[in-house]
């Protein structure tokens, strides 16, 4: 959701579990099941047709749990905005990326933090509403910011991405932290594949890579 972000966190799930549960053998990972679901009504910025989203996203979990889950992760934070409607209609439990995020921000100490996501995510509060449970301020963008977010999204869903996304992506951050950003979320699936932490100073919690962490340790433990 979409095709590359699944593939990165599938493969951050492969890479963590080697790195940090020396992983060797294939009887040594949890056994995965993958849904590549194509959605409809669903573009860089975020929603074009809400309703319509979420009856495919409650489809999806569905199809998930009949073919024998334990558990599902999602590798888009957007679509977290349906999370309640799409937990009630299963009984296996969905980790949520959103709360995930917000989770590792507060263990890391960060009291405000910058907010890199996609249209939606931001102007819907998505991650703003957990954070605030965490005593956690969030930063957003302004809409000129956004806008080229929306681009950077578009390129990397594309495989357009290059050094220029990753340059406009270190002006935003750098614009954040002078308004007092302690971390930076790449609350959007894409943006881990169009910037790292390696690029910038200042700490980033790149969702994925938080996600796949947590789905491991629920899966071994």
């Amino acid at each position: 959701m979409g095709p590359l972000a699944s593939v990165n966190l599938y493969h951050k799930i492969i890479k963590l579990a080697q790195e940090m549960y020396h992983a060797e053998q294939d009887t040594d990972f949890p056994p995965m099941i993958i849904y590549s679901l194509p959605l409809f009504g669903f573009y860089e910025t975020g929603f074009k047709n809400p309703t319509f989203v979420k009856g495919q996203l409650i489809s999806g979990v569905k199809k998930l749990e009949s073919a024998g889950s334990d558990f599902i992760i999602i590798a888009c934070n957007t679509v977290h905005y349906f999370y309640q409607d799409m937990q009630k209609a299963i009984e296996i439990p969905i980790i949520s990326i959103i709360k995930e995020t917000a989770k590792a921000a507060h263990e890391k100490g960060l009291k405000v933090v910058g907010l890199l996501s996609s249209e939606s995510t931001n102007k819907l509060g998505i991650y703003q509403n957990v954070l605030k449970d965490y005593g956690i301020t969030a930063l957003s963008v302004t809409d000129k910011q956004q806008d080229l977010l929306n681009e950077i999204i578009l390129h990397v869903m594309s495989g357009k991405q290059n050094e220029n996304d990753k340059e406009y992506l270190k002006i935003i951050i750098n614009d954040l932290c002078k308004q007092g950003a302690q971390g930076i979320i790449l609350g959007c699936t894409e943006l881990p594949l169009a910037i790292c932490q390696d690029d910038v100073g200042i700490e980033l919690l790149d969702s994925t890579d938080i996600m796949a962490k947590s789905a491991l340790q629920y899966a071994f433990h």
